[in-house]
């Protein structure tokens, strides 16, 4: 009886410590990576440190240089449809970023999963997951997109 007492009473430490230390429990913090080009329009890579060299010189290459990092924060798009990380609102109005693409690089390398804001669409996250080779033909195509609703195609 007493061993079977003993035992009840230290399951239930065990489930009330649990059911404490999840209360208590921080969410982890996840930084990311704000990159800008000359016509304001935004790159977001989270978790920051984790894009490959390629993928760096890649975004160089279209014009974007790194503005800002911190911790990203949930957020939805315009139309509140969808949420992701990215970086805080403030940090968006700040540089003038109205427009940006999001690039989630998922652990183990096992490839990125992509997320375009604008205004008219609001937040678009397709469930896909792309290898390097597909973003680096798929972002220029957005970017192209993007000046098209604004009215300034590269040519």
């Amino acid at each position: 009886m007493k061993t079977s007492n003993f035992v009840l009473k230290f399951f239930l430490f065990l489930l009330i410590a649990g059911f404490s230390s999840a209360a208590f429990a921080v969410e982890e913090k996840t930084e990311y990576h704000l990159f800008k080009n000359p016509e304001n329009y935004g790159l977001l890579i989270f978790p920051k440190g984790a894009a490959s060299r390629e993928l760096e010189e890649f975004i160089g290459t279209l014009d974007f240089i790194p503005v800002a990092s911190g911790n990203a924060v949930m957020r939805f798009g315009e139309k509140k449809e969808n949420m992701t990380k990215m970086m805080p609102l403030e940090v968006q109005e700040k540089h003038g970023i109205k427009k940006f693409i999001i690039l989630q690089i998922l652990a183990a390398k096992k490839g990125i999963l992509v997320g375009i804001y604008e205004q008219q669409y609001g937040l678009t996250l397709p469930p896909t997951i792309y290898k390097l080779e597909d973003i680096k033909k798929n972002i220029p195509k957005t970017l192209d997109l993007f000046r098209d609703q604004d009215g300034q195609r590269k040519t």
